[in-house]
């Protein structure tokens, strides 16, 4: 295939890539703000309704129909044709005359003296039958009883002054006039609201289509290379949690199997991915983001556990004093560790559950709720040559200032973005000032990320409990690599994909060889794991297959 083929082929896929993410902000948009739509249809549909009825006026309708007779049909009845042409005539010509002599003073002025008012409250019509010698008159007016008897009037009026227009003329009545009892304009208040709450309902989607186009943040892991001009050292899937009768381990960790087999595994891939990104000095790696709920504390802290599965002496600081979650997410109360370090501004604990140490900062209670570049330093001084690597949790470095102090006193950072959650402009406020202060910028983690076009990663993951949608793309370099360098119990979940399904990869970029490498050492370490056939990433799905092994073995 020629080099103009693979553009074009690459601009297709580029293309319909491109076509998917503008349906999935589509439907993301609608499934979050579908409130908007109602409200619109409420708010315009309610305000139709209420001008439709406070300005509808019944109308009420009397009408009566006729035969016309002339004197000249009456001479010439012999000739029964002649006779029915005059009469079909002189019937077409009353409906024309009619309005004319309406407006005559002779005619309001018989049916005024007649019914005793000033001026007609009725308005008045003619029509005729084509091809017939039949005649309606109809009178229209807001009171039932003052319409039927200005059209009695008028009938009993009309023939006398329209002789002078068509000579005379004789009435037949064969429909009489009645009393009107029900309007004849029917309330279409409903019709109006409905159109209304249609229209509202479009306006909403319209709104929500451009909120969902013109949207700018990061939704796949091109955009964190295009847009911020960053490498991607992994994804992160977001896990859902099925409603479920009984009561399990909810929480979202490295070490928790109910998660399933992807999410341990993505920080697996992570895990190898910064080993080999990170240089001798590297040991003080802080993992920040731009604004909460965005996952810092949970990819800091499973980034941890799966260093410690890989053998690793890991420190994990909970650098963030304002919303300290690391003991949260952990299980884990500070106040009742055994700590084996305890100094003026920090202690140390052991966690053997974890099979990593836990350092607690502390801060005298009249004091600000901040810590200094000098104190960390002194403190990271004290601990590095002690453990391989010190994960340090901190805040949002989009809000407050602590983070740049961190950063003034770490070695390298890591940039977790949570997907569809923040603006590309504040990511770039966020990621220029930690360049500022010098530190070494691995790269950018993709967090919440998940199946589908239904929308992505909004709730409180990574905070706690992980309740996350997003879009579909995969989460990060691909799983079931990295597997056998873990020290600890291994799954069949995380077996490596067939060499069927590989031939079927891209080219190799530098996250895949890292990948391969540990591929490597899987296939001498675990040579009997086989790929589950279905790995679908929910919890009951993955307990049941869990299960199910155990009681093979």
């Amino acid at each position: 295939m020629n080099q103009t083929e693979t553009n074009k082929r690459n601009t297709s896929q580029g293309n319909e890539s491109g076509i998917k993410i503008y349906f999935g902000d589509i439907l993301k948009g609608i499934m979050k703000l579908w409130w908007v739509c109602v409200l619109l249809a409420a708010l315009i549909g309610g305000g139709m309704f209420a001008d439709a009825y406070s300005s509808y006026s019944p109308v009420y309708t009397s009408s009566a129909l006729f035969t016309v007779y002339t004197e000249r049909s009456a001479a010439i009845s012999s000739i029964s044709v002649y006779s029915f042409y005059y009469d079909a005539s002189t019937a077409a010509q009353l409906s024309k005359t009619f309005p004319y002599i309406l407006k005559s003073n002779l005619l309001q002025d018989a049916v005024c003296e007649d019914l005793d008012i000033e001026f007609l409250p009725v308005s008045l019509s003619a029509s005729s039958v084509q091809g017939s010698n039949m005649f309606t008159l109809k009178a229209t007016g807001a009171d039932p009883q003052m319409t039927y008897d200005v059209l009695v009037s008028v009938i009993e009026n009309y023939p006398s002054v329209a002789k002078y227009a068509v000579g005379n003329i004789q009435f037949d009545m064969i429909t009489s006039p009645q009393v009107p009892e029900s309007p004849s304009n029917s309330s279409d208040y409903t019709d109006k609201a409905i159109s209304g709450a249609f229209i509202g309902f479009v306006i909403g989607l319209v709104f929500i289509m451009l909120y969902a186009i013109f949207r700018k943040t990061i939704k796949t892991k091109n955009d964190i290379k295009t847009e911020l001009n960053c490498e991607v050292l992994g994804t992160v899937p977001a896990i859902t949690f099925k409603k479920h009768t009984k009561q399990f381990d909810k929480s979202l960790l490295f070490t928790n199997e109910k998660v399933g087999s992807m999410f341990p595994e993505s920080f697996r891939v992570i895990r190898n991915v910064l080993i080999n990104s990170m240089s001798e000095n590297d040991k003080i790696i802080m993992v920040t983001g731009t604004a909460p709920g965005e996952g810092k504390t949970t990819v800091s802290v499973n980034i941890a556990l799966a260093l410690a599965d890989y053998g690793k002496k890991v420190l994990l600081v909970d650098a963030d004093l304002r919303h300290a979650s690391t003991g949260e997410l952990l299980g884990i109360n500070y106040d009742e560790l055994d700590y084996s370090v305890t100094k003026e501004n920090y202690r140390i604990a052991e966690s053997e559950k974890y099979g990593i140490s836990l350092l607690n900062l502390i801060r005298p209670e009249d004091s600000p709720k901040n810590i200094t570049t000098e104190e960390l330093k002194a403190i990271f001084n004290e601990i590095r040559s002690e453990y391989d690597c010190v994960i340090v949790d901190t805040p949002p470095c989009g809000l407050i200032s602590d983070t740049l102090y961190i950063a003034h006193a770490s070695d390298a950072v890591l940039y977790v973005i949570r997907q569809d959650a923040v603006s590309i402009p504040r990511i770039r406020s966020g990621i220029d000032s930690l360049i500022s202060t010098e530190i070494r910028f691995l790269g950018c983690i993709l967090n919440g990320t998940a199946s589908g076009l239904s929308g992505y990663g909004y709730g409180n993951y990574g905070y706690g409990y992980g309740y996350g949608y997003g879009y579909g793309y995969g989460y990060g370099y691909g799983y079931g690599y990295g597997y056998g360098e873990d020290k600890k119990k291994k799954r069949r979940g995380f077996a490596k994909k067939s060499g069927k399904q590989k031939s079927k990869q891209i080219p190799v970029t530098f996250e895949e060889k890292v990948e391969t490498i540990s591929e490597e050492k899987a296939k001498t370490e675990e040579t009997s794991e086989k790929e589950p056939e279905n790995k679908e990433n929910t919890v009951e799905e993955t307990a049941e297959s869990n299960e199910t092994e155990n009681k093979e073995k």
